[in-house]
């Protein structure tokens, strides 16, 4: 036995001599394992409670609104016009979100060849950098 502290222990015998811990000695973890169909019902679960809450918006606001942009003009439900600016806003973010995180990808690969390229001398000439 290796000698590990159980924390939060109450059991009647927990610590005794005689306790077991396990076949192989390792506590199973407190909580069950994540798995990808447990993943997916939980989406799935709050995809439907956001598609719910969408429809009771769009149902609550076909009222027309007057919409002008720049040259276009027009009548539209206000559910429709909000959800298409909602869409718009949603769209710009995912574009300067994903030009950011591909700049950010290609520094840390330049980052990485260039530490990869200044450790190169030194284990070619066979001695180790010391380490202070």
């Amino acid at each position: 036995m290796s000698g590990r502290v159980i924390p939060n222990s109450t059991s009647a015998g927990a610590g005794g001599p005689g306790e077991s811990v396990g076949a192989a000695g390792v506590q199973a973890p407190s909580g069950l394992p994540r798995t990808r169909a447990g993943t997916a019902w939980v989406l799935a679960c709050a995809a439907a409670v956001t598609l719910l809450a969408l429809i009771v918006f769009i149902t609550q606001n076909l009222h027309p609104a007057e919409v002008s942009f720049l040259w276009w003009h027009g009548r539209f439900p206000l559910a429709v016009a909000l959800l298409a600016a909602t869409l718009v806003g949603a769209v710009l973010t995912l574009v300067l979100g994903s030009t950011r995180i591909l700049q950010l990808r290609r520094t840390a690969i330049r980052s990485r060849r260039d530490r990869v390229r200044s450790r190169s001398p030194h284990e070619k000439s066979g001695s180790s950098p010391t380490v202070s």
